[in-house]
């Protein structure tokens, strides 16, 4: 974070203000803790405190990884940097295999509460103690794969933020002008009406084509079997 912000922390703040707003039980009970206000908490008078409690405490077991993202978006914000390709495809990903973490987990709980009722409704059942057990055992399989799942993607997390730690070094170290580095693509043009000249033939009456009719829009040219019934219509009527 002190590379990325040039090596001045009056510029800092709680996670440089990107998690600002209610947070935890705030977001559906407003005046509940917790709401983040960054910047009102004397972060200026005593930076490094409050940086090495960002990055070891407050984010609980995710902090280092909630402080890396916040000073790699600081960084791209601040120069106008598109995102990496390879940060794109880790953030699909890591996305996808998530949705199968949680997937999992859901359907291990649903197999535990299940065998729960029916263990407890059931007990003189000899089959609904077997169904109790056997939902316990699938519960516990799929809490585990969704477990493995889980540490796959804290692994594939950290690997990726070694990589991007020294782009964001190497990023840090190039003078920067102040102005934004990323470029918008060019918005692409209309494409023009296309003609085709005639150059100088003879038509169908065997007169020279003048100088007006040299020219002719594609919208009027007619397909060859088209020409060909033209052609029939006008030996038809001489």
């Amino acid at each position: 974070r002190r590379q990325v912000l040039g090596g001045d922390m009056t510029k800092y703040k709680l996670w440089q203000g990107y998690h600002d707003g209610p947070q935890c039980c705030a977001r559906t009970c407003p005046g509940a803790p917790i709401t983040i206000e960054a910047g009102t908490y004397g972060e200026q008078d005593c930076p490094n405190l409050f940086l090495c409690l960002e990055v070891g405490v407050l984010g609980g077991m995710c902090s280092a990884c909630c402080a890396f993202d916040v000073s790699r978006r600081y960084q791209r914000d601040e120069r106008g940097l598109k995102l990496d390709p390879t940060e794109a495809r880790h953030h699909k990903c890591v996305g996808f295999f998530s949705n199968i973490m949680h997937s999992c987990r859901q359907m291990g709980m649903c197999l535990c509460i299940s065998g729960c009722l029916v263990g407890t409704c059931a007990p003189d059942s000899a089959g609904g103690q077997d169904f109790a057990h056997e939902a316990k055992r699938a519960s516990n399989a799929c809490c585990r794969i969704a477990h493995t799942i889980w540490k796959g993607i804290m692994w594939t997390r950290v690997i990726a933020i070694g990589c991007m730690t020294t782009q964001m070094i190497h990023e840090a170290s190039v003078e920067w002008d102040g102005q934004p580095k990323g470029k918008a693509p060019k918005p692409k043009e209309a494409p023009r009406s296309l003609v085709m000249e005639d150059r100088g033939g003879v038509d169908d009456s065997g007169t020279a084509a003048t100088e007006n009719e040299g020219i002719t829009e594609i919208t009027d040219m007619k397909m060859p079997w088209e020409q060909e019934a033209v052609k029939v219509e006008k030996r038809a009527r001489a």
